[in-house]
């Protein structure tokens, strides 16, 4: 029986590390403090990329059905719109806009496809101790129904359970970083406005920032940073209520069934996200302010790039002596990817309220970034994080290039004619159950569509996917025959030719 691995925590995160290890055939338990799926819209952006993880999970489907797009974002200050930000100019993704979506819609998206897959969550349990030597995990799991502590074996943990982690404080890694001074209020509910609906809403003025977002079924989501003072007795709703309608420079009308809460965002990572057999992901891991929406987003790429890795440990296809690297290039690339969300979210943050010559400034950027396409061809994949890609670590090769591929970033979704099926996209031929080999040969049989035969490397056990034809010419920009390894979350591990590429998958088995 392969090696178990105990999840905490049923957000976004945890539930997609659950069914990445699920669908590679690893036992998972997972258990959740909540005694119930909470019901509240609380992350609501999904970007590009997630959708493409999402894809691979087998529920992408649901959440688009679910969900509502969003092809722009405008920007104004003091009511004066100063720049749009679109998904115009983003290539090789099937996902051109960002979904909007109640994060209690994905959740349950999420739990129904863990149930269809065998699994199930522990609800009302709270892990109150855990320790760890070189061969095991022991959870202290405690009913909260009953006060029943019961002591649990597991091979490995994964920490989902948020920016108050259980697990963090169990193992001693420290959250280190700051709580901004501003508060700020959020409201969630139906509205009526005569603001686009295909788009998200920045309202930046002297007194603070209005972000409003639609949502699907006719709800809004309206973000404040707080006034200086709010009058005593004033209900949270109408204070959002009064703030929107003075920095909106279209009405907004909040009708019954809104809701506000007020709360302070954080800038802190943990100093650790990986101790020995205990992972953080997702907030247990990162808090950050919303600019940018980045949260949900992050937090499914942390699990789903370690499950790959942890499955192939437990399954046997990574030696045991071969786990403490495959684990520090995950915690490294990790740290990579919240060091810069920090920095773009916190930017972001600050940028909303600056005034005087420094607003003016900021406008004047934002307006030029978007004259000469910046804004589109830079920030836009940087926020989708579909330009994602990882530095390499000391003593490893520089990365390659070969058209559009690119090793250490990830596999350009592009569109390949093909004589099959018409047309595929390259994430199709990704697999869960291991590294794909892509081979490229852009010369090979005359036509328009691109042959595809699949096979698997006997040395390796990879599978092999190989297209031929001419059309490759253009839809990757290659003229030569290259391969590259691409490993199951998306990204490519390594470009070559057909027969260089063969000693690069030791690597990854």
């Amino acid at each position: 029986m392969s090696a178990r691995v105990l999840v905490v925590g049923a957000g976004p995160a945890g539930l997609s590390a659950a069914i990445s290890l699920l669908l590679r055939g690893v036992p998972v338990t997972v258990v959740d403090k909540a005694a119930a799926p909470h019901t509240h819209p609380k992350a609501v952006v999904l970007w590009p990329r997630a959708l493409e993880v999402f894809e691979r999970l087998g529920v992408a489907e649901a959440l688009v059905a679910g969900g509502h797009p969003l092809t722009s974002q405008h920007y104004h200050s003091n009511g004066t719109r100063v720049a749009s930000l679109t998904f115009r100019m983003l290539r090789h993704t099937k996902y051109r806009y960002a979904l909007a979506i109640p994060q209690h819609v994905t959740e349950r998206v999420l739990r129904e496809r863990l149930t269809g897959l065998g699994g199930t969550i522990r609800a009302n349990t709270e892990l109150t101790a855990l320790r760890q030597d070189a061969t095991a995990v022991t959870a202290t799991l405690t009913d909260l129904s009953t006060g029943e502590h019961t002591e649990e074996v597991h091979d490995w943990v994964i920490g989902a359970d948020g920016v108050r982690s259980a697990v963090r404080t169990a193992i001693g890694v420290e959250f280190t970083g700051q709580t901004y001074e501003q508060t700020f209020l959020l409201s969630d509910g139906p509205c009526e406005t005569d603001l686009a609906t295909d788009a998200a809403h920045y309202f930046m003025t002297d007194t603070g920032v209005l972000v409003v977002v639609p949502l699907p079924g006719g709800q809004w989501r309206a973000f404040i940073s707080a006034p200086r003072e709010i009058p005593e007795g004033e209900a949270l709703a109408a204070t959002v209520e009064r703030v929107t309608a003075a920095r909106s420079p279209v009405p907004v009308r909040f009708l019954d069934g809104h809701t506000a809460g007020r709360f302070r965002i954080h800038r802190r990572a943990a100093e650790q996200v990986w101790r020995g057999r205990v992972f953080l992901v997702g907030d247990a891991a990162h808090a950050h302010s919303p600019a940018g929406a980045q949260g949900i987003n992050t937090g499914v790429e942390d699990a789903t790039s370690l499950a790959w890795r942890l499955a192939g440990v437990c399954l046997g296809s990574s030696s045991a002596a071969d786990s403490g690297r495959v684990f520090a290039e995950w915690a490294a690339e990790r740290h990579q990817v919240v060091r810069n969300v920090l920095r773009d979210t916190d930017l972001q943050t600050r940028l909303w309220g600056v005034r005087g010559l420094r607003r003016r400034l900021r406008d004047l950027v934002l307006s030029g970034a978007e004259r000469t396409t910046l804004l589109d061809r830079v920030v836009t994949p940087r926020q989708t994080q579909i330009d994602q890609r990882y530095r390499t670590a000391p003593g490893r090769a520089r990365p390659v290039s070969a058209g559009v591929l690119r090793s250490h970033a990830r596999l350009p979704n592009v569109a390949i004619p093909t004589t099959a099926t018409g047309t595929a996209h390259l994430h199709d031929f990704l697999s869960m159950a291991g590294p794909v080999s892509l081979r490229f040969d852009p010369v090979g049989t005359p036509g328009r569509r691109t042959e595809v035969r699949r096979s698997t490397d006997p040395e390796t056990g990879f599978d092999v996917v190989s297209l031929t034809g001419p059309a490759l010419r253009s839809a990757l920009g290659i003229s030569r025959r290259v391969a590259c390894l691409v490993r199951p979350d998306g990204i490519v591990a390594a470009v070559a030719s057909h027969t260089a590429l063969e000693t690069e998958g030791e690597v990854l088995r």
